[in-house]
């Protein structure tokens, strides 16, 4: 079970800490019913309880309460120990697994995971210590009827039995609703996320902001069978509960008295009573709760697949991207040969291939990267960069094959800002930053008065796309890598800063011996490339001098 394997990762002290708290206060949870079988008895022969009876009730009630307590904490601190080194795990799975393991799995699924599921999970397994206590509980209950009555005892069994099987059958269709239900509140936020940021296209087409919501409406109705249908089955368990429940205290009050009594056996179903209440009590929540630990194994369980797929598409750690990269930092050429990579569908055929191509980039140099959209010259960037890793062929640098292990390393020379860039409020991996050397290319940047760089973070990131794109040049030039990518920079830029952009900031780039390789739609500038670089279908079809673009290289 997910659960055991879950727990097992708990240090070894804190769980025998827990197992022995529990197995003191569930024993002392059935000292109780005991206390209070005898006083039952006592009560209806007409005789006083016995003095120890009442000192043994409080006493163990003390030892409950204090162990029940303790092994609550106990458990509360070791899960939530627990539950952050695994959000942990799975941040850092994915911070290092590769980019296509990502895209495969789809964002709202991630989000799901690493949010939903594991606040479900520290708030099911608290629980869990009261489902042990009650299960102790029931077991000992369940060997005290037996020395009191075998009769009663196999009547129990018996009902319990019935009520298994129907539980069984009952937690069958619920495991089956909850896997609908964790995939579709994937996507139900996936349908959040396009009615959040696509908010400016929905408002400006009526026909499509309606057909989002519709799309969003069909999920929640769906949703809301799903969640009814859990509830139900749900519910179905706890009726399964009280079915043994009173046909249990039927046959003890009806059948008991008249087919098993014998001889002075005339009060024991006022002693058999009390401790039935009690094994219905423990069994009715265990049967309670065991939806909770079905979604918890179900979390459970989809947490650990998202880890092994992650951990699958692992690139190297950090340390080892840091150490692969000093051998990168000096390169004098970088040569990819037969790159091919494809796209495909849920059937796996191939929708769409970049490649084969080949391309050399030597330091220093300015190359263009055009093409109509479609073309694939994203996905070269991509590639180029290595966070994409090709199907076919391989990538020299300097003549030495770069392993697929050094990948991580080759990653760290290059600094992009992709069509689809995340901005983010700080400069992070960059805390010792002058901020006066920030706010100075802040003002260069026109954007002086929209914000300012104060106490480690930008003021404010509600910005246009052609002002966000300036805000995540300044980041890209403050890391200040040997190459430089650009997908489509200049495309939200007016006149001026589009004027800038390649007039000021490519050349200084170039000055600085950066390489640059810009996918780029601006054919008046060209002339400032080294090389211009057509693609189309995936295909590189030509090269050609950006100085001469009539002349092939």
């Amino acid at each position: 079970m997910r659960i055991v394997d879950f727990l097992a990762r708990a240090p070894r002290r804190d769980l025998w800490e827990m197992g022995l708290l529990t197995a003191v206060a569930g024993l002392s949870n059935a000292l109780l019913v005991m206390v209070i079988n005898k006083v039952a008895a006592s009560v209806a022969r007409g005789q006083q309880p016995g003095e120890w009876l009442p000192v043994t009730f409080v006493s163990a009630f003390g030892v409950y309460f204090i162990c029940n307590r303790k092994a609550m904490l106990t458990a509360n601190t070791t899960i939530e120990r627990l539950l952050k080194s695994l959000r942990c795990d799975v941040a850092d799975q994915l911070r290092q697994s590769s980019l296509t393991a990502m895209d495969r799995m789809g964002r709202g699924t991630l989000i799901s995971i690493l949010a939903k599921e594991t606040n479900h999970l520290s708030v099911t397994f608290p629980i869990l210590i009261e489902t042990v206590q009650q299960a102790l509980l029931l077991l000992v209950s369940t060997v005290y009827l037996g020395t009191l009555s075998i009769p009663a005892l196999l009547m129990f069994l018996a009902a319990v039995a019935i009520g298994v099987a129907g539980h069984i059958r009952v937690d069958r269709s619920f495991r089956a609703t909850q896997e609908q239900i964790t995939v579709t509140q994937a996507a139900l936020l996936d349908a959040i996320r396009d009615l959040i940021h696509g908010s400016k296209e929905l408002r400006l087409h009526r026909a499509k902001s309606d057909a989002v919501y519709a799309a969003y409406r069909k999920l929640s109705r769906w949703a809301e069978r799903l969640f009814t249908q859990s509830a139900g089955h749900w519910s179905s368990q706890i009726v399964v509960g009280s079915f043994i429940l009173y046909n249990i205290l039927a046959l003890v009050v009806f059948v008991y008295p008249k087919y098993f009594e014998t001889g002075g056996a005339s009060l024991m179903p006022f002693r058999l009573v009390p401790v039935l209440l009690f094994c219905i009590g423990a069994l009715s929540r265990i049967v309670a709760q065991s939806p909770m630990f079905v979604r918890a194994e179900m979390g459970l369980q989809a947490i650990f697949t998202v880890e092994q797929e992650l951990a699958a598409g692992r690139g190297a750690t950090t340390a080892e991207a840091r150490r692969h990269a000093q051998r990168f930092q000096d390169f004098r050429q970088i040569e990819y040969t037969g790159i091919r990579y494809p796209y495909r569908d849920a059937s796996g055929e191939v929708v769409f291939q970049s490649g084969p191509w080949n391309l050399k980039l030597t330091r220093g140099e300015t190359v263009f990267l055009v093409g109509g959209n479609g073309s694939g010259k994203s996905t070269v960037l991509r590639l180029l960069t290595g966070l994409y890793e090709p199907q076919e062929g391989q990538i020299t640098v300097d003549g030495q094959i770069v392993a697929p292990a050094e990948i991580a390393g080759l990653r760290e020379q290059f600094s992009a800002i992709f069509g689809d860039f995340h901005l983010f409020d700080r400069l992070y991996g960059m805390e010792d930053v002058n901020p006066d050397d920030v706010n100075a290319l802040i003002v260069d940047m026109g954007l002086g008065k929209k914000l300012r760089y104060a106490d480690g973070r930008f003021t404010d990131l509600h910005l246009s796309t052609g002002q966000r794109k300036r805000l995540a040049l300044i980041t890209a030039l403050l890391e200040d890598r040997p190459i430089y990518v650009f997908d489509e920079w200049s495309a939200e830029q007016d006149v001026h800063f589009r004027e800038e952009f390649y007039t000021r900031v490519l050349s200084s780039l170039k000055a600085k011996g950066k390489t640059v390789v810009a996918a780029t739609h601006d054919e008046r500038f060209w002339h400032l490339a080294d090389r211009v670089v057509k693609m189309d279908l995936g295909c590189i079809v030509w090269e050609r001098a950006g100085s001469d673009p009539r002349g092939v290289v």
